[in-house]
């Protein structure tokens, strides 16, 4: 069922998540595997933040659903141009992908209470010399940036592999987010997902009162990329999104809708193109 409406000014469609073929019993599994992941990873959160206060708290747990979804879409290869990359732009949510990581078993969970302390591997932002982390990252667009640069390669060279970055609104601030986009738009860059975590805060405070951003996804679609919503807290919600992202034949970016105070009323949103 479609039902039409307006999201911060914008006209959109919204897509009831059960629009969608019902899902098999293998992906229901899948959801229920996810949430039970989540949750626990959001209970390594409070425990890193007990130990370290200086940790992005709330821009880490606005993250959590988004880096456990891309996870069970994200594909292993020896082959670098086969695999699939996950680039955390929003560095400084390095905590939501090191819980994550630690419930997937690539680093160990007691490694998480040293988080930032000297002789610990995780630090502040994600560094390629912790298991699992693809990109560093820190500097706020870079990460996009270097995901064109290897979704150009791996199409280059006839790769398969798929590149998926994850950003934070007040990131698409930075005049280095229109260069990438655009340069990948021009060379029609499907392998290339970009996940924005629109939790509606950035580090000076709300982005409406900082730069507003409603906008933003019909500037990104008139430069030549798909553009989806999703409920950024919601698997199901994030799991058809990526899929339908997965099919397209430009570059996509799922506009990923999420509070610091878990109250979302969107569902599934994709906007009419």
């Amino acid at each position: 069922m479609v039902y039409p409406g307006v999201l911060d000014g914008i006209p959109i469609r919204m897509v009831k998540g059960d629009a969608e073929p019902i899902l098999n019993s293998r992906e229901l599994d899948e959801i229920e595997q996810l949430i039970n992941l989540v949750e626990e990873a959001r209970k390594d959160l409070l425990i890193m933040y007990q130990y370290d206060k200086h940790i992005h708290l709330e821009s880490s747990l606005t993250s959590l659903e988004i880096l456990a979804t891309i996870h069970l879409f994200k594909k292993s290869s020896e082959n670098l141009v086969d695999r699939d990359w996950l680039i955390l732009s929003k560095g400084h949510a390095a905590p939501a992908l090191y819980a994550i990581l630690a419930e997937l078993g690539v680093i160990p969970k007691s490694e998480l209470i040293n988080i930032n302390s000297i002789n610990s591997i995780l630090q502040n932002h994600p560094e390629i010399s912790i298991p699992g982390v693809d990109v560093s990252t820190g500097s706020l667009a870079q990460g996009l940036s270097i995901g064109v640069g290897i979704a150009t390669w791996i199409k280059s060279v006839g790769g398969c592999g798929r590149v998926f970055v994850v950003m934070g609104d007040g990131e698409n601030d930075e005049g280095q987010v229109w260069e990438s986009i655009t340069h990948a738009a021009m060379l029609n860059l499907n392998n290339l997902i970009v996940v924005v975590d629109w939790n509606g805060h950035q580090h000076d405070g709300s982005v409406r009162k900082v730069k507003p951003k409603d906008y933003l996804p019909l500037v990104w679609r008139a430069i030549g990329w798909r553009v989806l919503w999703a409920n950024g807290h919601d698997i199901v919600s994030l799991m058809i999104a990526i899929e339908s992202a997965l099919k397209s034949d430009r570059p996509t970016v799922i506009f990923a809708q999420t509070d610091k105070n878990r109250r979302v009323a969107v569902d599934v949103d994709l906007y009419a193109e």
